[in-house]
């Protein structure tokens, strides 16, 4: 039961990542991680689809891989386009306007915080890698 429970959040998930591709303000990123997250919960073959997937498996490659700093630069500047866009076109009365850049904010934190994990990982992974090599050369002079 809870498996069918994953898949169908999964499905509306996805049909709202799809639907922020074209849609001013709607996220598309976060929709799509989290159908990946309930996809590998509910079902591994709709999982392994969506990863395969040429739209929905760029978006999980793109965040798994990690951004570089012109990436970040490029994906905030656009956020910020859509969601000034959203909140001076599209909603013509200040609430919307306050939430929109209040969303805005938070999804720029999001994004910082994502590149700065990847660069900790990134330099521990080339961390690890040297202290592998230098191993390997010193079983290699020791043999």
């Amino acid at each position: 039961m809870i498996r069918y429970l994953y898949i169908i959040l999964g499905l509306i998930t996805l049909s709202l990542g799809l639907l922020g591709i074209i849609t001013p303000g709607l996220p598309t990123t976060p929709f799509i991680l989290l159908t990946a997250v309930l996809f590998a919960k509910g079902s591994p073959r709709l999982h392994k689809k969506l990863m395969d997937n040429k739209v929905t498996g760029k978006y999980i490659k793109r965040v798994n891989e990690g951004f570089s700093l012109k990436g970040l630069a490029i994906s905030i500047g656009l956020m910020w386009c859509m969601i000034f866009f959203t909140a001076f076109v599209v909603f013509n009365y200040g609430t919307m306007r306050f939430v929109m850049i209040g969303l805005g904010v938070i999804g720029t934190i999001a994004q910082i915080i994502v590149l700065r994990k990847k660069r900790k990982r990134a330099a521990l992974i080339r961390i690890e890698t040297e202290k592998d090599n230098i191993e390997n050369r010193n079983n290699l002079k020791a043999s």
